[in-house]
């Protein structure tokens, strides 16, 4: 197999992957111009059409989902390639494709990219912003996941769970009331979960689920109500309906403490505790699962966690004490 049709078969599995040029082109950091002759060269090659472009996207034909297909194996065999010979070595290197949401990327990830940079120079970070992305050897190598897992397929480390509490604005309370018992939840505007309802997240492959939250105090049970103005994915967006005063909402209480001790937020019923907390998952196939740069990655991602832990932890602790 000649460089230049290997080539052309990995970039025809990215143009099928996300239907389009221009697409494809952004995925792999390349011209637009480059991705269009690669196409091109492998429909002349092969002396028939592969995709129909439109000024939107770019449609495979019947016979590009074969070339699809298959493109899609040569490339994971490129890839097993490089991970296979690293890890014969222990050395991590190559490319690592990450997956992760706009809140955890913003936290988790952008304020130390320079440090994993600097410590692992034979590794290239590919990360894409998203929500329910899936970790598959055509795309994404890891995925990390804020929210709750049910069984699948995919391999699932735990990195740590988000303890989370129920947080209103001092503006909310002082216009609102403060509710002092779960009943008079109702009375009020409460996101009662980080979706409206489990089926408008429309899940598709990913094996996430969205549980019914709940206050609980001894054997005593009260499912949060849900606010039905509004719903999103994005965690950010409810936050700022927090701090704006228009909503009651579960939120992390280690994002949240520093407002809460000022004054600026209340933490709201903290005579009981949310059921079912969210986690931070990492998620990946058993393919990659011993390959160096992702432990690597892993094991830098658990630093991070553990840095902020440190840094809010004994607040945390010692606000948790004075409230039992």
């Amino acid at each position: 197999m000649t460089s230049d049709k290997q080539d052309g078969f990995v970039i025809f599995a990215t143009v099928g992957d996300v239907e389009s040029i221009s697409g494809a082109a952004r995925a792999l950091g390349l011209p637009k111009a480059t991705v269009s002759r690669a196409v091109s060269n492998l429909e002349s090659v092969f002396k028939v059409k592969l995709i129909e472009r439109t000024a939107r996207k770019s449609q495979l034909t019947e016979a590009g989902k074969i070339m699809y297909a298959r493109c899609c194996r040569i490339r994971e065999e490129i890839a097993d390639v490089g991970s296979e010979i690293a890890a014969y070595r222990g050395e991590p290197m190559g490319t690592l494709r990450v997956g992760c949401p706009s809140d955890l990327a913003r936290i988790i990830l952008t304020p130390y990219l320079h440090n994993f940079l600097e410590r692992y120079p034979d590794i290239d970070l590919r990360i894409n912003v998203g929500e329910r992305l899936m970790p598959e050897a055509t795309s994404l190598d890891v995925v990390l996941h804020s929210g709750w897992l049910s069984d699948s397929r995919l391999v699932a480390r735990k990195m740590t769970e988000i303890q989370t509490i129920l947080v209103a604005s001092k503006q909310y309370a002082s216009s609102k009331g403060m509710p002092v018992s779960p009943e008079e939840l109702s009375e009020h505007a409460v996101i009662g979960n980080y979706y409206l309802d489990v089926d408008s997240t429309n899940p598709g492959r990913l094996p996430a689920y969205v549980p019914k939250l709940e206050l609980i105090r001894g054997d005593k049970k009260y499912v949060l109500p849900t606010w039905k103005r509004f719903a999103s994915t994005d965690h950010h967006q409810i936050l700022e309906l927090v701090k704006n005063g228009q909503v009651i909402a579960p939120l992390p209480i280690a994002s949240m403490i520093g407002g809460i001790l000022s004054g600026d937020f209340v933490h709201i019923l903290p005579d009981y505790r949310i059921s079912s907390c969210p986690a931070l998952y990492a998620l990946y196939t058993d393919r990659v699962s011993m390959v160096p740069k992702l432990q690597v990655f892993l094991g830098f991602v658990e630093d991070v966690i553990a840095d902020q832990k440190k840094r809010a932890g004994r607040v945390i602790e010692h606000y948790l004490k004075q409230r039992t």
